[in-house]
């Protein structure tokens, strides 16, 4: 025997001479009739009006009063009349000398006789009963089971109102019956041993399934962050919602579980404070990140299956327990996605690559675009510099309009792209939604961009000036900017020109200013080049030529050079 079982048995011998004593104490008296004597009655008078009976006990001088409620059967029906014979319990004295009685006290007396004699001394000891307080005085309780009084001590009721004025009575009490004494038909009880056991019990219980590799938990209730499970239906215990999966916390408990549900558990721990008892599911599983660690690398292709579909992405199983995360950038080159609902859904078998792996943070990130065609790839296969397209303007800005050119590839159309008027923007004559036919200008492989042009597919203002125009002809045009080694013009509608400056005479090219007008013959005139070069010199000589040409034809008449030379001395 342990020394803490010794003591635990003088302890309990201790409380039992102790109540002998109370017992002892309870029962003293010098009157000739004692508290708790049984004797015989007379009904003398039975008086409705104030709810009490009187009973005649001989030798009395007066009659003794009981409550009528102890003379009513079940029904509310009297079990007793005027004359008849009735038990009572003396169970205390007047002042004026007379006996205080009960009669249901006799009867309970006589219920707890018959109850020790059915079941014998020893086999009550050690018994629980589950009853409620019926009486409180000074020295103890009376718990009520199964209509028999059982008598509870204040030393060890472990009950907090001593005076019971506030102790709730429809509220059961478990004791432990601890002595029996046949002889004044009484059988104490304690709830501080009833404690004790069954501190001692779960104790036992907790220690024995702590050792257990599986038990068997019933859940009981389902909550945000924890299963409360029992076990056996008598140890109650949890599971939080990062033991249930490797996966880490589980965030859909109710999606999982239900109540009433058995699950396999170990039990990790105890917490003495709260007596509960803290279990792990995925204490019974092998941890799948040990298995990835090992096996997996960056890189690698691995076949996942789409478990769970958010708005920022979505989470994989990568097939061993564990999960992994596919973040809505890497499920599609697409820049814009909105909805990855719309590109993934629950139970889709995907190819991924591997792109991070932190065993520590049990974080596995992966990545399907990366197994996809590139866009801009796809796109350089099928377009070349120079090809026609037609695409649909997507969105306007102030420096012009991005055209979707392909399913994931946009092209920018800048605003002196557009047109061959310089004041033209596209914001003037597009909107979104609208579809533009454009020519490709630049394919840029380093940044995957790609510059559009409208105005490419139109007629330039030198192939619309040259229909018109040709070399020889004179122009005018308005000065728009000069330079070093010339002056560029605008003439005739936005077209372009320039006057070199071995083309204009050098007096003149110093005075020249922009925004002047100025008048030039064509001397080159290039459509497909898109270039028209001007001089001022050459129309300068264009017009002495035609000067003399003039004067040549006026004086044909005349014969000789003295002829002509007279003719102009003469003027």
């Amino acid at each position: 025997m342990s020394q803490e079982t010794k003591q635990s048995a003088v302890s309990e011998e201790q409380e039992k001479n102790e109540f002998a004593e109370l017992l002892d104490k309870q029962f003293d008296s010098s009157n000739e009739k004692k508290v708790g004597d049984v004797v015989e009655g007379i009904i003398s008078e039975i008086r409705k009006d104030e709810n009490r009976v009187m009973v005649y006990i001989e030798g009395e001088k007066r009659e003794s009063p009981i409550s009528i409620g102890e003379i009513l059967d079940i029904k509310g029906d009297l079990l007793y009349q005027k004359g008849d014979t009735i038990k009572v319990v003396i169970v205390g004295f007047t002042k004026n000398g007379t006996y205080r009685i009960s009669h249901s006290k006799y009867r309970e007396s006589e219920a707890v006789k018959k109850y020790i004699e059915t079941n014998g001394v020893d086999n009550l000891i050690g018994q629980t009963i589950n009853g409620y307080i019926r009486r409180v005085s000074p020295k103890g309780y009376t718990i009520l089971y199964k209509d028999m009084p059982f008598f509870l001590p204040h030393k060890c009721a472990f009950l907090v109102n001593r005076d019971g004025r506030k102790l709730d009575q429809t509220k059961k009490v478990r004791a432990t019956i601890v002595s029996v004494h046949p002889e004044k038909n009484l059988i104490v009880v304690s709830r501080k041993k009833y404690i004790k056991d069954e501190i001692r019990k779960r104790k036992e219980m907790v220690d024995e399934i702590l050792k257990q590799e599986v038990v068997q938990a019933k859940i009981i209730k389902v909550l945000k962050e924890k299963l409360i499970v029992s076990i056996d239906k008598q140890i109650e215990g949890y599971i939080s919602n990062d033991e249930v999966s490797h996966k880490g916390k589980i965030h859909n408990l109710y999606r999982l579980f239900k109540p009433g549900e058995v699950v396999d558990a170990k039990a990790i721990g105890y917490d003495e404070k709260d007596r509960i008892l803290k279990l792990s599911i995925k204490a019974l599983t092998v941890d799948p990140w040990i298995e990835i660690q090992e096996q997996v690398e960056v890189g690698d292709i691995i076949e996942v299956t789409v478990s769970h579909v958010l708005k920022y992405g979505a989470f994989v199983d990568v097939g061993n327990g564990a999960e992994g995360f596919l973040h809505v950038s890497e499920i599609s080159w697409d820049k814009r996605i909105e909805s990855p609902q719309k590109y993934l859904k629950q139970g889709d078998v995907l190819e991924v690559e591997v792109i991070e792996i932190d065993p520590e943070q049990k974080r596995l990130r992966v990545s399907r675009k990366r197994l996809l065609p590139k866009p801009f790839e796809v796109f350089k296969q099928k377009y070349k510099k120079g090809d026609i397209i037609t695409g649909k303007v997507v969105d306007i800005a102030d420096f012009g309009a991005f055209i979707q050119v392909t399913d994931q590839i946009k092209g920018l159309l800048r605003n002196r792209d557009y047109d061959w008027d310089r004041n033209s923007t596209c914001k003037d004559h597009l909107k979104k939604g609208d579809e533009v036919e454009v020519k490709i200008t630049i394919i840029d492989d380093e940044n995957e961009k790609v510059w559009l042009s409208r105005k490419a597919l139109l007629e330039t203002p030198t192939q619309q000036f040259a229909k018109t125009h040709k070399v020889g002809n004179i122009v005018k045009g308005t000065i728009r900017d000069i330079k070093d080694f010339g002056v560029f013009v605008t003439i005739d509608n936005n077209v372009d020109a320039l006057i070199r400056k071995e083309d204009i005479p050098s007096k003149q090219f110093e005075e020249l200013k922009q925004g002047d007008e100025v008048e030039a013959v064509i001397v080159h005139l290039d459509p497909k080049r898109d270039k028209v070069r001007l001089s001022i010199t050459r129309l300068e000589k264009k017009r002495e030529r035609e000067l003399l040409k003039s004067i040549n034809a006026k004086n044909s008449d005349k014969n000789t050079l003295g002829d002509i030379l007279k003719d102009k001395i003469n003027l």
